[in-house]
């Protein structure tokens, strides 16, 4: 099956041919601000100077009003800083395929920097958002404006240290890192798949919970700022902190959901298309998994591919295990979901065309103006960001007509419903 452009979607390819980015479709002009922040309270632990504080770089996206005297937000806001730090060719490969569009002029952010935010009566409901693994944030602003132009505050989160490189404003730049410096090794008395694979699963437990607290720090941050006037944030005063969500793309989808388990502040979240050990996120040391409505978004059915004939050797495992554990997996996340009191929602993306990058804006940026490509391209971006928004929409702010609330209007989206006791599936 292969995804076919609908007429809403072709229009608005034809509108913002020029920029690769889309345009939003919200009624919302689209601001954004930059903040870094230190958290005194916490360690850095994979900064080479045990004396480091956690840091974070924060874009913040926002409702506003349409501003043409301010500047326009650059879609890659460290770029020149990259650039002076590790070269041009550096910076080139590290941001390819964004790099070349940028410099050619064919990508650019719809947000005006700084501009006067408009939260109408109530304040905007917040969104936390945290990249995959390694993944510039920037490369997610096609969600970022869309959420904000339908009246949502976006706080999109750099990661230090888990993404491939962050230049701060003092012209620093922070590369990925493979390990913290503290870590301890793994046991070298297990067999090499197995040492690999805890080593894995705890590098993503540990990875989940630095970005968590990440999230957790930002709320604190919001709330002074919101608060505060004098501190000069566009939004001051306009924010709901009643209404946060938070949500992520594969790594940043676990962080999303441990920061959930973590804090009540946070009253829904959403994975996309993370998964690890064939569920989104862990439970607890009680084994409970979180009291929040949970949604997750993704591809097919969650499940890995079957195990190499080397793999199954070293593990002294036979194909008929094999297939038992891969048949496994899958039920061990629906008993995940099910088990969330609050209620959950999987939202799976059938189609071959919809590839785990399909959540950010790398595949519209490298489709450029094939058709064949970035038709299909455009369209999963558009039904990710209708589902991500109808879960919010429902659960932050009560909705009871979302596309949550009845059948898929196309074959290739698969909805399922958790209550909490079982899941009906609404094909």
């Amino acid at each position: 099956m292969s995804l076919a452009l609908t007429v809403s979607a072709a229009i608005t390819l034809a509108q913002g041919a020029a920029n690769l980015l889309p345009p939003p479709r919200g009624a919302s002009g689209v601001g954004r601000v930059t903040f870094h922040w230190v958290d005194s309270s916490r360690a850095e632990r994979f900064a080479p100077d045990p004396g480091a504080r956690r840091e974070v770089l924060i874009d913040v996206w926002y409702p506003a009003s349409r501003d043409s005297t301010r500047p326009v937000a650059p879609y890659l806001p460290g770029l020149e800083l990259v650039r002076r730090a590790l070269g041009d060719s550096a910076a080139r490969r590290r941001y390819a395929p964004a790099y070349a569009a940028v410099e050619a002029g064919r990508l650019q952010s719809h947000a005006i920097e700084g501009a006067p935010a408009r939260c109408g009566r109530g304040g905007c409901p917040v969104l936390l958002f945290s990249h995959g693994g390694g993944v510039d944030r920037s490369l997610y602003s096609a969600q970022y404006e869309d959420y904000a132009s339908h009246g949502y505050v976006v706080a999109a989160i750099a990661h230090p240290y888990l993404t491939h490189t962050l230049a701060f404003s003092d012209g620093r730049v922070v590369r990925i890192a493979a390990r913290p410096r503290d870590s301890v090794p793994a046991d070298t008395t297990l067999r090499v798949w197995q040492r690999q694979m805890a080593s894995t699963k705890a590098w993503a437990d540990l990875r989940a919970g630095i970005g968590a607290a990440d999230l957790r720090f930002v709320i604190d941050q919001l709330t002074e700022l919101n608060r505060n006037a004098s501190l000069g944030a566009p939004f001051a005063g306009q924010l709901n902190l009643e209404r946060v969500g938070a949500l992520g793309h594969s790594m940043g989808g676990r962080v999303a959901a441990t920061a959930c388990q973590m804090d009540r502040r946070i009253k829904a979240c959403l994975d996309q298309d993370g998964v690890s050990g064939g569920v989104p996120f862990s439970r607890d040391a009680q084994g409970h998994t979180m009291q929040q409505p949970f949604m997750y978004l993704g591809r097919r059915e969650p499940t890995p591919p079957p195990l190499s004939d080397s793999m199954r050797a070293a593990l002294q495992m036979t194909a008929v295990q094999d297939d038992s554990l891969l048949r496994v997996l899958p039920l061990q996340h629906t008993a995940l979901l099910a088990d969330i009191p609050a209620g959950a929602w999987r939202v799976r993306l059938t189609v071959r065309d919809v590839v785990h990058m399909s959540f950010s804006d790398e595949l519209l940026i490298q489709a450029g103006d094939d058709s064949s490509k970035r038709n299909p391209a455009l369209l999963a971006s558009r039904v990710i960001q209708d589902y991500t928004r109808a879960f919010f929409e429902k659960t932050l702010l009560g909705g009871r007509n979302t596309l949550l609330d009845r059948a898929p209007d196309t074959s290739f989206v698969v909805l399922e419903r958790f209550a909490g006791t079982g899941a009906s599936r609404q094909p």
